[in-house]
């Protein structure tokens, strides 16, 4: 409940915010943002990330029988 709030809250002030007082960067991220397909892709990605990273130290991962 209080994460819906909070999540709320700053949608509100990003949505209030004067777009003469942002960033390019920021613009062009909350077009972004508003795209599934990039949101589809970004997601991709960091799984890709990790499961490049879980690959890299898969004998830490082994169960070890005792």
């Amino acid at each position: 409940m209080i994460g819906a709030r909070v999540s709320a809250a700053s949608t509100l002030v990003l949505e209030k915010t004067e777009e003469e007082e942002l960033s390019p960067r920021i613009l062009e991220l909350r077009k972004k943002i508003k795209n599934s397909e990039y949101i589809d892709s970004a997601i991709m990605r960091i799984a890709q990330v990790i499961s490049n990273k879980l690959m890299e130290n898969s004998e830490e991962l082994r169960i070890r029988k005792e």
